[in-house]
């Protein structure tokens, strides 16, 4: 069980570190809020990848709400976010 959560921890970090780019990159060129909606994702999917690389105990707090969201970026996001939640609901099915 602890080889999914770090698979799907090394992928939500790569994925907000992925997010993260375009707004350094064109920090200059984004308004206040696209910006600041753009570094809340980011930093979501940051701190719930560390949450299960580093096997906290009530990571799921973060991560649910960050399997949602995956969804939407089609097509590694959806992957990702299924994946988590596949893995979560046979965990807690085993509880």
């Amino acid at each position: 069980m602890k080889t999914h959560k770090r698979i799907i921890g090394i992928c939500w970090i790569i994925m907000g570190a992925l997010f993260l780019t375009p707004l350094v990159l064109k920090f200059g060129d984004m308004s206040g809020m696209k910006a600041a909606g753009i570094a809340a994702v980011s930093l979501t999917f940051l701190a719930a990848g560390f949450s299960l690389v580093a096997n906290l105990r009530h990571s799921s707090w973060i991560c649910l709400p960050c399997s949602a969201l995956s969804l939407f970026t089609f097509p590694i996001g959806t992957v990702i976010g299924a994946y988590y939640l596949w893995f979560h609901f046979k965990v807690e099915r085993a509880h």
